[in-house]
């Protein structure tokens, strides 16, 4: 064979070899996708309340049902704040508080928070579970006309604390003191 039939030929193979691997290329196509991700919230939970707002006179009584309700994914602990006005050094409103939670502090202000715990442990409350409601009726107290006149704000509120469990004691008072040092005092 004439060097120029093996230079054909061989300008042939190239020529099959490189249309053969284009075509087997087209095969190998890569493509992209990109998934936004935001940052989950594991610490979701309502309060639920029978009543949002009343009328209320010295000696009247309205029914409540401050409760947690976990939409958490994880488990966690909870704490409920009583913020209640007081009236000459002492609470404007009285309520029983139910055994399944138990006052962990008293501020300054002389706001009371609860835990839900025993005497000796918190109790857990898991994804999708609820509290049992930290109390069931506000009474506010008899006063006198002219201090019932005097006081500006009338309104009580319950403030929820939610925290993971992992890294928290068990010790209800102790669990308080580390949810205020994590994530109130800073």
């Amino acid at each position: 064979m004439g060097k120029g039939k093996q230079i054909l030929a061989l300008l042939i193979i190239l020529l099959v070899s490189l249309l053969a691997f284009g075509a087997i290329t087209s095969f190998f196509k890569t493509r992209t996708v990109t998934v936004n991700v935001e940052r989950k919230d594991y610490f979701q939970f309502d309060i639920n309340m029978a009543v949002d707002n009343v009328a209320l006179g010295p000696g009247d009584s309205v029914v409540v049902n401050p409760s947690v309700n976990s939409d958490s994914t994880v488990d966690m602990y909870v704490f409920i704040r009583v913020i209640n006005p007081m009236v000459n050094g002492v609470h404007l409103y009285l309520y029983d508080v139910d055994d399944s939670w138990m006052a962990v502090e008293e501020t300054e202000e002389g706001d009371i928070i609860y835990a839900y715990a025993t005497p000796d442990s918190m109790v857990l409350l898991s994804p999708g579970e609820e509290t049992i409601p930290l109390t069931t009726r506000m009474t506010m107290r008899d006063i006198s006309i002219p201090e019932y006149a005097y006081i500006d704000d009338l309104s009580y509120s319950f403030q929820v604390y939610a925290v993971g469990t992992e890294g928290i004691s068990v010790n209800p008072e102790d669990a308080w003191r580390e949810v205020k040092e994590l994530f109130i005092m800073n």
